[in-house]
């Protein structure tokens, strides 16, 4: 009688074994736009929905961003992130919220891997589009599809720099992989903290007056749970490249 061929002690990479849904290289990206808008939130707001081992500040620093990725491993897809600066064991990382997407193999890669909260929805931004009010570049979340969550936009002000290196900001992200148990009420088989570099190494960028409006009418999504106080930065960066880096360390929990 046959026997199979895969050697199931060597498989090294995402299900199913037959066809990957992702390949097992370096994460490398390049083409990209990018809105990027920081602000400051309230801890009581933020509190409830993180982890209790991290510090906060009064006012902690929230980020959300929208990525355009013309070139990757996973192919070309949009996607929205939102984090928050805290503490951990002494260290400012920015804890990521959610990301919501439209590309499985970019899901499956993240959570799987490094326990990045990556959610399917609808991302509708392009900063070339002529449907952009004029003088504004805009881009809005949905999820469930139809379903509009947040609503981000930039009046760009001022031209920083063409497309150049950029230096490197030093942040680094942080994420909880949990892989539950086969085994209702039994504990995770994995559940470690995951720190992440994802770097952009070049880009053209401009400044401007920023705007985010969530319009909380999903409790399934807290993106609006963390509200805006001020803020503080706006920016846009166009032909971008970008790298994840490789995580050398895992802490378990």
């Amino acid at each position: 009688m046959p026997f199979g061929q895969i050697k199931t002690k060597e498989v090294n990479h995402g299900i199913p074994i037959h066809s990957p849904p992702y390949p097992h290289t370096n994460d490398e990206f390049s083409d990209i736009d990018c809105l990027s808008i920081s602000y400051f939130t309230k801890a009581e707001s933020v509190a409830p929905l993180l982890p209790e081992e991290f510090e906060l500040e009064d006012e902690p620093l929230v980020t959300v961003n929208l990525f355009k990725y013309g070139t990757s491993p996973i192919g070309a897809y949009t996607e929205f992130v939102q984090s928050i600066e805290v503490t951990w064991q002494g260290e400012k990382y920015n804890w990521t919220v959610e990301l919501i997407l439209d590309n499985e193999g970019a899901i499956f890669s993240g959570r799987e891997k490094y326990g990045i909260p990556k959610v399917f929805g609808n991302v509708v931004w392009d900063p070339s589009s002529a449907k952009n009010p004029a003088g504004f570049v805009t881009g809005y979340v949905e999820r469930p599809f139809g379903t509009k969550i947040v609503q981000l936009g930039l009046k760009p002000q001022k031209k920083v720099h063409g497309v150049q290196p950029l230096p490197d900001t030093g942040k680094t992200s942080l994420h909880l992989r949990s892989i539950p148990s086969a085994n209702p009420g039994q504990p995770p088989v994995v559940r470690e903290f995951v720190p992440l570099k994802f770097r952009l190494t070049e880009a053209e960028v401009w400044v401007g007056t920023p705007s985010v409006g969530f319009t909380g009418v999903s409790e399934f999504d807290p993106v609006h749970k963390f509200p805006v106080v001020r803020y503080n930065s706006g920016t846009l960066l166009r032909h971008a490249s970008a790298v994840l880096e490789p995580c050398l360390q895992t802490y378990k929990i």
